[in-house]
């Protein structure tokens, strides 16, 4: 429990005996508890209803389809093939209907009618490599659509968290360590039943989203990897906020992508950028923008990385609110901007963002973890799924090191409140190596601290953290509260307020190693 200071006991207990409160063993647990869903979920805003196609259209039931059935797949997957010959529609109405891994195909639309549902099984079994409900590799011109819904049953496939509800009451104190203890107490981690997420597409071209709802995924919601040129809007995801690793759409080795007007509330990142060679993407990726979406995260709203080892650059994000209701702590960060695998990260322009209870509104971070040095394509998120990883990396540990880049970032008009953690800017010192973030523009920031005072942890120093995880909560608690900064050049500000409502021990700025 926070306090209002941490002694020197204290700080021994969590260099020496703090643990991770991942939960390894036992039987899944299904309960859904009060606040696992946002009790905000503005659905009329965002989905609309549609009229059933009438022409060219290749309804499920017509195939063996039935909502009784134990896995729908094979109907489903031969209304998909019979459409694909002729630019058809795949049509699912009538209720909702279990299904194993359904395929999709080129020149084909999945429209899903309102109240209705294609479901993942309660087993998590018959899904395979997919790792998925809806799959689709090498395809082109796909459109999803109707007011329906993908539904994951998240709840299914996690273990008990320690915490035994989730916690709606703020600290007394403000304390970082607390924090992310609080928050890993809450989450379910992997039963090895999990069978993935909801959608998956990998090497496709040309798809359009449009009206169509996301609900209670296992895992990552929506995969994008190594495809080109998608529209997605008028998208909700509704996720279970304690399903560990339910990222809301993950963007992998995938140019030219536009998400405007979407909400998405999840436990994990809700839109989080990576481009790494264990994910099986081969190169840069860019033009990703992102506009008028509603994020509710329990770690970062808007972030790119971590799994980035080639090069990301062109993101617009502009017109959104990031967001925490209903259970504590608040997001990790609104905006967390990382490189820490190889990646040059570039030409960032954020604007017009307004954020409620985002302990860290902006997180920007140079690091060197390399990772690929460490993991493949088969250890590196396997923990996730409850298993073990086999030893060996993607690749020779020079081949990335020290490779990852910063730059060229601008930020501006941003309003923040309910804040904990000040702006952090941090590049790193390796080896007697100093790496700086460079050309930095924050421009009108408004931050304003939560009513909450702060323990007091004077640290003698603050390490770099370069090669492990990238975090805000990682930097603990530190002795500014408006901008921590470290190892930047050219950084840019103008018009930057913080209101702070308690008299605190901390420093409004420190900036150390900045030229």
């Amino acid at each position: 429990m926070a306090k209002k200071r941490r002694n020197v006991f204290d700080k021994l207990n969590t260099l020496l005996f703090g643990k991770d409160l991942r939960v390894t063993e036992g039987e899944p647990y299904t309960e859904v508890r009060e606040f696992d869903f946002s009790s905000y979920l503005p659905l009329d805003n965002y989905i609309r209803r549609q009229s059933i196609p009438n022409e060219n259209v290749f309804d499920i039931r017509a195939f063996g389809a039935d909502v009784n059935n134990e896995d729908n797949a094979e109907y489903i997957n031969s209304a998909v093939e019979k459409a694909s010959k002729s630019h058809g529609v795949v049509l699912v109405d009538g209720g909702e209907y279990v299904t194993t891994a359904v395929t999709l195909k080129s020149d084909v639309t999945l429209f899903i009618c309102e109240n209705s549902a294609i479901c993942s099984n309660k087993t998590g079994k018959g899904y395979g490599d997919k790792k998925a409900i809806l799959y689709a590799d090498s395809e082109k011109n796909i459109t999803l659509t109707g007011g329906g819904k993908i539904k994951g049953n998240g709840n299914l496939f996690g273990r008990k968290p320690v915490a035994d509800k989730n916690n709606t009451v703020p600290p007394e104190y403000i304390d970082v360590i607390e924090m992310r203890q609080d928050y890993r107490s809450q989450l379910r981690f992997a039963h090895p039943s999990k069978y993935g997420g909801l959608i998956y597409f990998n090497n496709c071209e040309n798809v359009k989203v449009d009206n169509f709802i996301l609900e209670n995924s296992a895992y990552w919601t929506f995969k994008i990897s190594n495809c080109k040129n998608l529209d997605i809007e008028n998208l909700v995801i509704n996720n279970n906020r304690n399903v560990a690793n339910a990222d809301g759409i993950d963007i992998a080795g995938t140019s030219d992508v536009r998400i405007n007007h979407c909400f998405i509330s999840t436990a994990d990142d809700g839109i989080v950028i990576k481009n790494a060679n264990w994910l099986g993407n081969t190169g840069p990726m860019k033009n990703i923008t992102v506009t008028d979406c509603e994020i509710i995260s329990r770690t970062n709203a808007f972030k790119v990385g971590t799994e980035t080892t080639f090069d990301i650059s062109d993101i617009t994000v502009t017109d959104c609110k990031f967001l925490m209701t209903d259970v504590y702590p608040g997001a990790v960060s609104g905006i967390s901007l990382e490189a820490c695998d190889g990646t040059i990260l570039s030409n960032v322009k954020v604007k017009n963002i307004d954020m409620n209870r985002c302990t860290c509104p902006i997180f920007i971070r140079l690091g060197n973890r390399n990772r690929a040095a460490e993991v493949n394509s088969q250890s590196a998120n396997i923990i996730e799924f409850g298993g073990k990883g086999k030893k060996g990396g993607t690749s020779a540990k020079s081949t990335f090191d020290m490779k990852s880049r910063v730059k060229n970032i601008t930020i501006e008009n941003v309003t923040a409140k309910g804040v904990q953690i000040p702006i952090i800017i941090a590049g790193y010192k390796q080896k007697g190596k100093i790496f700086r973030v460079e050309n930095i523009t924050l421009k009108n920031i408004n931050t304003e601290y939560d009513n909450i005072p702060e323990t007091a942890d004077r640290r003698l120093f603050i390490p770099e953290y370069a090669d492990v995880y990238p975090e805000s909560w990682r930097f603990r608690n530190l002795p500014s509260y408006a901008l921590w900064m470290r190892h930047a050049k050219n950084v840019k500000i103008e018009n930057f307020t913080c209101i702070h409502p308690h008299p605190t021990w901390k420093k409004e700025i420190i900036a150390k190693d900045v030229i």
